[in-house]
């Protein structure tokens, strides 16, 4: 008699598989707001200036929270199935082409003097929004 591995979540029914997914994708969402609450919290505090760090400890949060989206993404990748990939992976492309596609040509126009010098925040909110665009109307579009 061979025995079944149960840490694998395809060893389960459908309806388990759902209810871990969701379990799982529970607490992401609550850790994700918690770490935005606090970064948000922090940022507020720094504007205010009531929050000194030297360069190394503001260099290592940034490199500990560059780390965690990576191993985040990575391990997202792993464990979803091919068709939410590849909907990610579109929306990202997407998002990027949009990014370049306003971005350049509006760095060159603002270093001939014709457009105001590029924004940052505004060229990664059009490629944040965009992706999340794409993604919507694809998921909408599966529902369909």
């Amino acid at each position: 008699m061979t025995t079944q591995d149960t840490s694998s979540l395809q060893s389960f029914s459908g309806e388990v598989r759902a209810r871990r997914r969701r379990r799982i994708l529970s607490a992401i969402f609550f850790f994700s707001l918690f770490l935005g609450l606090a970064a948000g919290f922090g940022m507020g505090l720094a504007e205010d200036g009531g929050l000194r760090l030297s360069r190394t400890t503001a260099w290592s949060l940034a490199a500990l929270g560059g780390l965690s989206i990576g191993g985040f993404s990575i391990w997202f990748y792993k464990w979803v199935d091919e068709v939410e990939v590849k909907d990610n992976l579109w929306a990202n492309t997407v998002g990027m082409h949009m990014a370049f596609a306003v971005g350049v040509p509006w760095a060159i126009l603002a270093e001939m003097g014709h457009a105001p010098a590029v924004s940052l925040p505004l060229l990664f909110l059009l490629m944040a929004g965009s992706a999340a665009l794409f993604y919507a109307a694809v998921k909408i579009w599966r529902m369909v």
